[in-house]
């Protein structure tokens, strides 16, 4: 399915945004305009947006730790929601519990692989709840909450990348090169293979 114009030029603003943002970030605001983008069938692009989003840092989670296979099945159970062979209510509590479980790693010194973990959480309530954001309110100088909970995947992922958040970065902890090189492929690649991944029968088809 071909991608619309507006989508095209949304992306290219916000490449243009990004290499001007002095740590290389790319807001919220931006990504917002980018999920009203996606339009009918919104939700099922944006979780599939998520989905990927999350297992492009999974080996990061997996070099730390490596008998450890949690994220990917927070990612199992959101395929079981957006197809519906799953319990919501369950799978809210199993959100939960496992967000509990990710900050508690962080809490334990376990480097920013932890962050893996937190963005297969905000994959999954993602395919429950969708993305929280107002479409009829779009700012694009908003960025990410330092109160993390209830950030997106993509923050959580481009944290595990760049080693660090945005506001580490300001501080000297995390690497802006690195930001850069995950936010170019998040929205040059993943956003318009998220675009692509509803098929002709409405159907979500996830890479």
């Amino acid at each position: 399915m071909a991608i619309p114009s507006k989508l095209q030029n949304l992306i290219q603003e916000a490449n243009k945004s990004l290499y001007r943002h002095p740590q290389h970030d790319l807001n919220l605001g931006y990504r917002h305009a980018i999920w009203v983008a996606f339009g009918d069938h919104g939700h099922l692009r944006r979780t599939a947006l998520a989905l990927s989003t999350t297992r492009h840092v999974l080996p990061i989670w997996n070099q730390r730790f490596k008998n450890d296979d949690r994220p990917q099945q927070l990612l199992t159970l959101a395929e079981k929601v957006i197809s519906g062979d799953i319990n919501k209510a369950f799978v809210e509590k199993e959100s939960q519990k496992f967000w509990r479980e990710m900050q508690q790693l962080g809490y334990d010194d376990s480097g920013m692989a932890f962050t893996v973990g937190c963005a297969a959480v905000a994959s999954l309530d993602t395919a429950i709840f969708d993305e929280n954001f107002d479409p009829d309110e779009i700012d694009f100088n908003l960025t990410d909450n330092q109160d993390i909970e209830g950030n997106d995947a993509a923050f959580f992922a481009a944290c595990a990348y760049a080693n660090g958040a945005v506001w580490e970065t300001i501080s000297g902890k995390s690497d802006s090169a690195k930001r850069l090189e995950f936010w170019s492929w998040w929205l040059n690649v993943a956003v318009p293979s998220a675009w692509e991944a509803i098929e002709e029968d409405e159907k979500i088809h996830i890479p």
